[in-house]
């Protein structure tokens, strides 16, 4: 369905039904539900009309309110947050290690897994979303799209391939992102798509522990690359949107990048500029 290119960000408002129908005094409540817009909305009216009648009463006749939440840029601030967490649990699990506390150990290694494993679908989800809005504000050809579908293309590549037809970028920049793309699914699928059968240990090297794999994968490091991947292409794009062809991507980004820079400059401050 078509999103109303609304840039303006209202702040949050009531806006009362439109019947002209006095409220209840005693309960306060509206004859009819209020609209509730928050800050981050993005809302439209069509159909609005108004009637001057002879005796100057102005009548309002039926809207249509339509409103648009992007949830890319809340996605990033909840993989943001889980990494911090992520964070923390490493640096538990090196004390305990050093401590040579087994509990400790034990419980670290699960609080880091935990929240690794959710920074990573956070990032993943972030990059959903963003994907769903540049493709509903781009032209991709029904031939391409065939295409995509008779070959099986995959998620990664698909979404690569769209962000390079929405945004300028040279060959070498390209197969930086898809490879990018290709490692958060990566990680994301052994996450949504765990193996059912038993699967032998690996080595974690910085602990010279063997370990179920998870939380080999799982990790604060593996937690921090996907999350920077993630947080730096979308940036990174949303900056550079192909204002010559498509006229309803620059808006957009213009508001996402609005609400991902107080997130870019924390990451820059904390783990150093993004890649």
């Amino acid at each position: 369905m078509p999103v109303p290119a609304v840039t303006a960000e209202p702040p949050v408002i009531f806006v009362k039904s439109m019947d002209n129908k006095p409220e209840n005094k005693e309960s306060k409540v509206p004859s009819k539900p209020a609209v509730f817009i928050r800050d981050g909305m993005q809302f439209s009216i069509s159909g609005l009309s108004l009637t001057i009648g002879n005796d100057g009463k102005i009548e309002a006749g039926p809207v249509s309110l339509s409103t648009f939440f992007d949830i890319c840029p809340h996605w990033l601030d909840i993989a943001y947050e889980h990494l911090l967490r992520t964070e923390q649990a490493n640096h538990d699990l090196m004390s305990a290690i050093k401590a040579k506390n087994n509990d400790g150990i034990g419980n670290a290694l699960q609080a880091e897994f935990s929240s690794g494993m959710q920074t990573m679908m956070a990032s993943a989800i972030a990059l959903e979303a963003y994907y769903a809005c540049i493709k509903d504000r781009i032209e991709i050809s029904e031939k391409l799209v065939r295409c995509w579908q008779e070959k099986r293309l995959a998620r990664y590549k698909q979404i690569a391939e769209t962000l390079r037809i929405a945004f300028p970028m040279r060959n070498e920049s390209f197969k930086q992102v898809r490879d990018a793309l290709k490692e958060i699914y990566r990680f994301r699928d052994m996450a949504v798509h765990p193996p059912a059968k038993a699967a032998s240990p690996l080595l974690r090297q910085e602990l010279n522990l063997i370990i179920d794999w998870r939380y080999v994968a799982f990790t604060y490091n593996n937690a921090k690359h996907i999350a920077g991947f993630s947080l730096s292409i979308i940036a990174q794009t949303a900056t550079r949107p192909n204002k010559a062809k498509f006229d309803a991507l620059k808006p957009y980004c213009e508001a996402l990048m609005s609400k991902l820079s107080p997130l870019v400059n924390r990451w820059n401050t904390r783990y150093g500029k993004l890649g």
